[in-house]
């Protein structure tokens, strides 16, 4: 099982934070992750004290019966509605990949003199080539169909972004992508994180498929505060 501080370094490479590590820029007003005993709770610089205390209070609550926690979960809710309307949640799983993963061999690595085999669909990753950052991609009559990449990275930790393009999707394409990735992101000494929702089934078949270990779930909410 994974460290805890190995989970709170992700959260820390996830969003940037002000002295008193608060949440700012565009991160979640409300952001919570829940290990198998840790519970991690950042609001953001926007809310007040008194409201960051509350929330961080009901984070650490001992939770009830699995039944009871669509209740608790809308606690958050109105507490943040005092603020303004919600505009967004996000809730789903976090896995980490085993330590022995090995890559797909249908997988190139993405770099400048290849980046063309992006356009066509998956143009809007271009400007993630130039951070050098690990992106592998499977590539199917000359273009890049599934891509995976590192959209948050420190040393110790790396979080995957996905796409496949509609008309490759159920083909196992963006499984090769995301394995490649992985076995990239480990060869460096990092360790890769992949996450997604509860209402995305394709993507939890994924971690399913590559066997990943699920270590945890996360809970966002964002107000639709200063023009967001």
């Amino acid at each position: 099982m994974l460290h805890d501080r190995i989970l709170v370094e992700l959260v820390e490479t996830m969003f940037a934070t002000d002295e008193r590590g608060r949440l700012k820029g565009l991160a979640p007003h409300l952001y919570i992750l829940r290990g198998a005993e840790l519970v991690i709770c950042r609001c953001h610089a926007e809310l007040t004290d008194e409201i960051a205390i509350t929330l961080e209070a009901l984070s650490a609550r001992r939770r009830g019966r699995p039944r009871d926690w669509a209740c608790e979960y809308a606690d958050y809710l109105r507490v943040l509605t005092l603020i303004s309307p919600i505009k967004s949640m996000r809730a789903g799983p976090l896995y980490c990949f085993p330590t022995d993963f090995v890559s797909e061999p249908r997988c190139i690595s993405i770099v400048e003199s290849n980046s063309h085999l992006l356009s066509g669909g998956l143009d809007e990753w271009l400007p993630d080539v130039a951070t050098g950052l690990p992106m592998m991609a499977v590539v199917d009559d000359g273009r890049a169909v599934s891509i995976c990449t590192s959209v948050n990275a420190s040393k110790l930790v790396h979080c995957a972004g996905v796409e496949t393009l509609p008309d490759f999707r159920r083909r196992g394409f963006g499984s090769q992508a995301v394995a490649g990735w992985a076995r990239r992101v480990q060869a460096s000494g990092a360790i890769p994180f992949y996450a997604t929702t509860f209402d995305n089934i394709a993507s939890q078949q994924v971690a399913v498929r590559l066997g990943l270990h699920l270590v945890g779930a996360e809970f966002s909410l964002t107000c639709n505060t200063n023009g967001r």
